[in-house]
């Protein structure tokens, strides 16, 4: 009787929730669940669904209705079957946000909360009153320090209000909303990379986003608008096809230079060079920034690639050639089955990438 109530109790504090990563052209959701032991996870379905051009547009949802609309009726699993969970851990739109470490005098913890609200007016371009704000203290217990490093993360009110409306007018209940680079950064960062700096690079259709990760924390986020939809074009301008055939095209040679003397590779060389510029930006920002960062490493070590647009054939071996780091694509399943695990996951490793936001929404305890 007491494991049962046990049982009933633990369901009441930790619902079974669903992962909803909704950006401008898709809505992508996941569900992740521990046996009864509460030690080893599975991916229980995933899915995902195109959305119309306009209803959400830089992050801003424009069109309410049909959001909710699509959120209510459209979330089905694999099997086709409607989701039926209705609590839910959302993502922000990572252009949207203002992400930043800062450095604050030894202070006790009561403080900090003033201390990050008189940084904040200081460090982002809207009223402290505009935004919601969390933070997260960077601790090195293995070094000591003089200062307190934090993490702050800020999001506009208007967005972030928008989005709860939605989901809860759409029939679900949200257990918390957070950053893609959070739920990224937890989808990734398996227990060997912990201490490394990396810069992980998320391909989306729309943006692609940098997210800077060493000492155990987000340092820096930023997104620039160049994303697959972007490579669709070129390669379909370039060979005079259709969007969607360029698309297709694009998918099965990628940069393979053996395809029409080089074409595609002509065709993308200038996006991708405009893409390994903005990763040196983030390399020298956290060179130049690393003797701040007390128990973090003093250089990037390796380029880890997510999103949809990740796959591109040969774009592994390009970026690592131009920017002379190991550049690898993510593993999603490592902190689910574990480091060397051998479970077949229900998504094949190339189909997973775009999503890896909902996996890591899906992860949060």
């Amino acid at each position: 009787m007491l494991s049962v109530i046990s049982k009933r109790i633990d369901g009441i504090m930790h619902p079974p929730f669903l992962g909803l990563d909704i950006s401008d052209l898709t809505i992508k959701f996941a569900k992740i669940s521990k046996d009864t032991a509460g030690i080893n996870k599975k991916v229980d379905y995933f899915g995902e669904i195109k959305i119309e051009k306009g209803i959400i547009s830089e992050g801003e949802i424009k069109k309410e209705e049909e959001l909710i609309d699509i959120l209510k009726n459209n979330l089905k699993d694999s099997r086709g079957k409607k989701i039926s969970e209705k609590f839910v851990v959302a993502s922000l739109p990572e252009e949207k946000s203002f992400v930043r470490i800062i450095q604050l005098p030894k202070l006790k913890p009561a403080e900090i909360h003033t201390a990050v609200r008189w940084e904040l007016e200081a460090n982002i371009p809207l009223p402290v009153d505009q935004v919601y704000f969390d933070y997260e203290v960077i601790d090195y217990p293995e070094i000591p320090q003089d200062h307190t490093d934090v993490l702050i993360t800020a999001f506009p009110r208007l967005i972030v209000d928008s989005y709860i409306s939605v989901i809860r007018k759409a029939g679900y209940y949200p257990l918390a909303i957070e950053l893609e680079s959070q739920a990224i950064s937890r989808a990734i960062i398996a227990s060997d990379l912990i201490k490394d700096a990396v810069i992980v690079v998320d391909l989306g259709m729309t943006r692609t986003s940098f997210i800077i990760y060493g000492g155990g924390s987000i340092v820096l986020t930023i997104s620039i608008t160049l994303g697959g939809q972007d490579f669709n074009r070129v390669v379909a301008e370039r060979l005079g096809v259709p969007l969607e055939e360029g698309e297709k095209i694009k998918k099965e040679y990628g940069l393979d230079e053996s395809y029409q003397d080089g074409v595609m590779v002509e065709a993308l060389i200038p996006l991708l060079t405009a893409m390994v510029e903005e990763v040196r930006k983030q390399i020298w920002f956290y060179r130049d920034h690393a003797e701040h960062r007390h128990g973090g490493p003093k250089d990037i070590s390796k380029i880890i690639l997510v999103g949809g647009d990740a796959n591109l054939i040969g774009l592994e071996k390009f970026l690592s050639i131009s920017l002379k780091k190991p550049v690898f694509i993510a593993d999603l399943f490592a902190n689910i089955y574990g480091n060397s695990y051998k479970t077949v996951p229900p998504i094949p490793k190339n189909a997973s990438l775009k999503y890896t936001t909902a996996i890591g929404l899906a992860l949060r305890e």
